[in-house]
């Protein structure tokens, strides 16, 4: 339960897939600000990943974010951190993306959300090819702990 992959529950061996499976987890986490098993919530709320299967639909997509971000967010960058999800999420291990496909993936949305004229955006511009693979992790490292609040900063909120 949890963050076990179905493999890992039915035959009791870890994967790099079963990791991509978690990682799926946890990006639902974080997206609705829930834990992947919370019996102190209504019986039909209480598995995390059964309680969004409803949501994802473009309409509905909303009702599943953390109230708590009280919509300081992009909701097209959210959207995109679910798909990537649901990709993690595929019951055929064999089927889910490669770890490092995933960080791919996720880099590109938190890319996206950067403004361009951001402290991270201009630090990764300002690196020299030479050094471009550190300056990525440090650029990285530098907004990690930032990164999904700065996707949800109300100075990157579109308005229609």
């Amino acid at each position: 339960m949890g963050y076990a992959a179905p493999e890992y529950i039915q035959l009791g061996r870890l994967t790099s897939k079963s990791d991509v499976w978690s990682y799926g987890v946890f990006l639902y986490e974080l997206l609705t600000g829930r834990w992947p098993l919370d019996r102190n919530r209504p019986k039909n709320e209480q598995k995390l990943l059964e309680w969004v299967k409803p949501y994802l639909s473009e309409k509905r997509f909303q009702h599943i974010l953390d109230p708590r971000l009280e919509g300081r967010f992009r909701l097209r960058s959210a959207q995109k951190l679910a798909n990537i999800a649901n990709m993690c999420l595929v019951r055929n291990p064999k089927a889910r993306p490669k770890m490092s496909e995933v960080l791919e993936l996720v880099n590109r949305v938190v890319d996206s959300s950067i403004e361009p004229s951001s402290p991270e955006r201009s630090f990764k511009n300002s690196v020299s090819m030479g050094n471009k693979r550190k300056a990525d992790s440090s650029a990285r490292h530098h907004s990690s702990s930032r990164w999904f609040m700065g996707m949800c900063s109300p100075s990157l909120v579109k308005t229609c």
